[in-house]
């Protein structure tokens, strides 16, 4: 349901003027033991280093060692033959193996018995390499870690599929995809840069080989792509989603409760744009920033100046309220994420994690949503209703609570989401939007909290989710947001994820079977399966099975439940 705060007066002053690893199978973390105690070794290791605790973690750990007795040189780079060391070291420990690796041939080069262990625990290939004392590259590092691992354990925290510089014709490409998705790596911009023939200083590997130890250290990244219209940044403390610099600024702004802003330098309008016409995109831009971030609370409405170029905004709360709301939703968002986020966790693990926490603690507000559908507008009793602090922490939403709940969790959890406002069978209703392998896929909670047809609504493809749910055009700014591209794969759809998809031809015998161990059964079949076809299956179950009065059942859009009564 759209809530009324979220319909903004809109006034504009007579002076507008028209100008990679769950942990492992065969290892476990806490073999990365304490060997060392830093006492401040380290005279070239500073306080405001950002790498301070990945040096200190590393050589307490006995994996990384100083160059010299009170330097560890972070900015010197690694040789290829340090690198291997390195990995070694760490595979030797995750493996359990307390023993060093030794150098019993004192006539080779020094880093001989690591090449052979790394050979022989499949680290790399024999032959791989040539010159082990040369620098070694980002790419062969990644090359080396992803394999020291192991791959088959390597598992994804993140959803990355573009790196502006790499490709597939990129040396060792796909070892460094799995080290950005498993945490170890984040590139070195916001956009992910790999540098791949680049070097890697000393520093650097300290946190690769604090991640590869310790998986609560792995990174949850979100890249920005600069030809994707959504943008999710940290700015200030807040996550901000918006569709454009611009929108984000507002809305940065308006998280934080600023009543005035300035809005010079920021092109808004075309120049041609009538009055008209300008009046419109300002709506766009507050409302589209209004909707996509929860945090703004009680938008009322604003005022622009089109001279001094200045925007008013007028809230519901005063700035200490807005405050303690937002410091009790972000809190709580924080104790769920703890509660509910485990390592090893997917991408789509999370996503499911998130939602079946919300359907199984939100209670659906029928009163709320029946008032504002019979009088468009609800008491002041039900306010929270349609706003995440109602969903979590009052735990009583309607479908708008519910969207806005889903997406400040998806923000924690790294995962990619918007909001999306439209009608359900005629009715206002607002669900969320999730981005898989750059394609977008809708989940709608609030269907989701149902018995009968539970998490039916799960990354559901667009040509399943457009025949019941309408999206509208109640806030498109610079048309970005519907020129999304929407996913049309079902894997990703809960039931298809869990093994619970059923070709037709199945159907009968997947129902029997099930039906006599449960008393129920929940599946998804393709969506054009007909209730005619679904009637004759039931009455072929139940002249079939022994003991069973009637069957139930309930159908929507491919998602099947039936349920027998004895």
């Amino acid at each position: 349901m759209k809530t009324i705060l979220k319909i903004i007066k809109i006034t504009l002053i007579s002076a507008f003027v028209l100008t990679a690893c769950p942990v492992n199978a065969f290892a476990e973390v806490s073999n990365f033991t304490k060997v060392n105690e830093y006492t401040g070794n380290f005279t070239d290791i500073k306080d405001t280093d950002w790498f301070k605790e990945d040096v200190i973690s590393s050589f307490e750990t006995g994996l990384l060692k100083g160059k010299e007795t009170n330097t560890f040189d972070p900015y010197g780079n690694l040789t290829l033959a340090e690198a291997i060391t390195l990995a070694a070291r760490v595979n030797n420990i995750y493996n359990g193996n307390s023993s060093p690796i030794e150098n019993n041939n004192i006539t080779g080069p020094w880093y001989q018995p690591y090449v052979d262990y790394a050979v022989e625990n499949g680290l790399m290939m024999e032959g791989e390499f040539r010159d082990f004392e040369k620098i070694a590259s980002r790419a062969e590092v990644a090359y080396v870690f992803c394999n020291t691992l192991g791959k088959e354990n390597l598992y994804n925290i993140n959803n990355i599929t573009s790196i502006p510089d790499v490709d597939k014709d990129t040396l060792y490409h796909e070892e460094i995809f799995t080290l950005y998705n498993s945490g170890i790596v984040a590139g070195s911009d916001k956009y992910g840069t790999f540098n791949p023939d680049s070097f890697i200083t000393r520093a650097e590997a300290s946190a690769i080989v604090n991640r590869v130890a310790d998986e609560e250290k792995r990174i949850s990244a979100r890249l920005v792509n600069d030809k994707d219209h959504v943008l999710i940044n940290e700015i200030d403390g807040f996550t901000v989603t918006s569709f454009s610099p611009d929108e984000q600024y507002i809305a940065s702004q308006m998280i934080k409760g600023k009543y005035i802003i300035n809005l010079n330098g920021h092109k808004l309008f075309d120049e041609k744009d009538t009055r008209n016409e300008r009046v419109e995109s300002l709506k766009d831009f507050i409302l589209s920033a209004n909707i996509q971030n929860p945090l703004i609370l009680g938008v009322d409405s604003f005022v622009y100046n089109d001279v001094s170029q200045l925007l008013t905004v007028n809230y519901t709360y005063d700035l200490e309220e807005k405050k303690v709301i937002q410091d009790a939703v972000k809190e709580k968002v924080e104790e769920i994420a703890g509660e509910i986020l485990k390592p090893g966790m997917s991408y789509i693990e999370r996503e499911i994690a998130i939602n079946n926490y919300l359907v199984s603690s939100i209670e659906y507000d029928k009163e709320a949503a029946d008032q504002l559908i019979k009088y468009g507008k609800v008491d002041e009793k039900y306010y929270n209703s349609f706003n995440a602090y109602g969903a979590l922490i009052e735990g009583i939403a309607v479908c708008e609570g519910y969207s806005e709940a889903f997406k400040l969790l998806c923000d924690r959890a790294g995962i990619d989401c918007i909001i999306v406002t439209g009608e359900l069978d005629g009715v206002g209703h607002a669900w969320n939007r999730v981005r898989i392998n750059d394609k977008w896929y809708d989940v709608d909670v609030t269907n989701n909290d149902k018995e009968e047809m539970a998490n039916s609504h799960i990354n559901i493809p667009m040509a399943i989710s457009d025949q019941y749910l309408r999206e509208d055009s109640y806030y498109i700014t610079d048309d970005n947001f519907g020129e999304l591209e929407r996913g049309t794969s079902e894997q990703y759809e809960y039931y298809n994820y869990m093994g619970k998809y059923v070709e037709k031809d199945n159907i009968y015998d997947y129902i029997l079977e099930n039906i006599k161990k449960y008393d129920y059964v929940t599946f998804r079949t393709s969506s054009d399966y007909t209730m005619d076809s679904l009637k004759k299956t039931l009455n072929r179950v139940l002249n079939n099975i022994s003991g069973r009065s009637s069957l139930t059942y309930i159908t929507n859009v491919g998602v099947v439940y039936v349920e027998s009564k004895r």
